[in-house]
C-alpha cells in the first residue's frame, strides 16, 4: 500500500508539472527571402512566443556558421508574452554553393516538449549579370519625367516614360509625386516648367528640375529621339522659342545621358493595382511580338543611352528579354532582379503607384 502511495502520489506531481510548463513557438519557423545578390545582408525577425502555462527560459542559440547572428532582447518570457528575435544572414560568398543555401539557427529552451526548436533562413544567392539590374541599382537612378503640356499634346507625342499633369493642374496633383526623388519637368519651351519647379521647391520638392529650353530646346539637339508618337501623329517640331532660365534647370543632356524607360510586362490587371511612376504596359504573346516591339525602340545616338528596364512580378519572364535587348544592341537594358517582389521585400511601394 506504501508503494501503491508514493506512486499516486509521483504522478500526481508529475501531471502538475506537466500542466505547468513553459510551451515555446517561432513565427516563422523558415524564412525564403527569394533571391539575394552575394554581399547582400539579410535580416529579418522571428516572433518568439510561450503560449505555455510557466515561465519560458532560452538557454542558448546556436549556429554553426559565423555568416549568422542574431539578436534577443530577452531570454526569459512569460507565458503568453512575445518576445522578437533579429536573424541576420550574410551571404556573402554563398552564390559559389548549390542552390538554395540554408542556414539553421536552433532555440535551446525549457519547454519539455521542443527543448531544441530549429528556424531556417533560406534563399538562392546570385552574382549579377550584365543583364540584370539589383532593386538598390533602380533605386539610385530613379526619376520621374513630367510632361506639363495639356493632354491633347501629350496624347500626340511625349518623351518615353513621361507622366502628364497639365500645368493648370500641378497644385492639385503635386501629391502625385515623390519628394524624395529627382523629378524632371518640361513643356513646349521651358517658361511652364521653371514656375513649376519653383511652385513643386516651395512645397518641399526640393530634386525638383526644369528641363532648360523644353521640347523646343530638346529638338535642336536631339530632333525626336526618345519620343513616343500616336500612330498617325505628324512628326513636327515644338512651336517655340526655347527658354532657358537660370535657377534649378537642367541642360536636356543630363536627361540624354541615361534615359530611363521603364517596362512593365505583367497582365494588365497587375500593372493597374501598381507599378512604377511612367512605366509603361506592354505585354508580350509570342517571340514574333517581343522582336516587332524591339524592332519599334529608338536607338541612342553619340552622347546619350537608352536605360531600359524590364520589370515583371519575379524577374523570371524579364530577364530573357533584356538578354535579348541587349543581343539587338541596347547594351543597357537590364531586368530588375527579383522583379517587384524584391523591390517590396526592399522597399515597400515605395514609387508604386497604382493606375488613376
Amino acid at each position: 500500500m506504501k508503494r501503491i502511495g508514493c506512486l499516486l502520489v509521483g504522478l500526481l506531481v508529475l501531471g502538475t508539472v506537466a500542466l505547468a510548463s513553459p510551451k515555446l513557438t517561432a513565427s516563422p519557423e523558415l524564412y525564403d527571402f527569394g533571391v539575394a545578390m552575394d554581399g547582400v545582408v539579410v535580416e529579418y525577425h522571428v516572433t518568439l512566443t510561450n503560449s505555455g502555462t510557466s515561465t519560458l527560459t532560452i538557454s542558448n542559440v546556436s549556429y554553426n556558421c559565423s555568416c549568422t547572428s542574431y539578436s534577443l532582447p530577452k531570454r526569459s518570457i512569460a507565458p503568453g508574452e512575445t518576445v522578437a528575435m533579429t536573424v541576420t544572414f550574410r551571404t556573402a560568398g554563398y552564390s559559389r554553393y548549390a542552390q538554395p543555401v540554408s542556414q539553421t539557427l536552433t532555440i535551446n529552451s525549457n519547454d519539455p516538449t521542443r527543448p531544441q526548436l530549429p528556424v531556417v533562413v533560406r534563399g538562392v544567392v546570385r552574382t549579377i549579370g550584365a543583364h540584370e539590374g539589383a532593386p538598390a541599382t533602380l533605386d539610385a537612378e530613379f526619376y520621374v519625367l513630367v510632361d506639363l503640356r495639356p493632354a491633347d499634346a501629350y496624347a500626340q507625342g511625349r518623351l518615353l516614360g513621361a507622366v502628364n499633369i497639365p500645368f493648370a493642374d500641378l497644385a492639385a496633383r503635386m501629391n502625385e509625386l515623390p519628394k524624395n526623388r529627382v523629378v524632371y519637368l518640361y513643356d513646349e519651351t521651358g517658361i511652364q516648367a521653371v514656375q513649376a519647379g519653383q511652385t513643386l521647391q516651395q512645397n518641399g520638392f526640393l530634386l525638383a528640375r526644369a528641363i532648360s529650353g523644353g521640347l523646343a530646346r530638346w529638338w535642336l539637339v536631339y530632333g525626336d529621339l526618345f519620343f513616343a508618337w500616336a500612330p498617325g501623329a505628324a512628326r513636327t517640331p515644338p512651336m517655340g522659342t526655347p527658354y532657358y532660365g537660370t535657377f534649378n534647370v537642367v541642360d536636356p543632356s543630363r536627361l540624354a545621358q541615361n534615359f530611363l524607360y521603364m517596362v512593365d510586362i505583367r497582365s494588365s490587371e497587375a500593372f493597374a493595382q501598381a507599378h512604377f511612376l511612367g512605366a509603361v504596359n506592354v505585354q508580350f504573346t509570342a517571340q514574333d511580338g517581343i522582336a516587332t516591339w524591339v524592332a519599334s525602340l529608338p536607338r541612342a545616338v553619340p552622347g546619350t543611352a537608352l536605360a531600359i528596364w524590364i520589370v515583371d512580378e519575379d524577374g523570371s519572364q524579364a530577364t530573357p528579354i533584356a538578354q535579348y535587348l541587349q543581343g539587338q544592341g541596347f547594351t543597357k537594358a537590364r531586368a530588375l532582379l527579383g522583379g517587384i517582389a524584391a523591390w517590396r521585400a526592399a522597399y515597400g511601394d515605395t514609387l508604386l503607384y497604382p493606375s488613376l
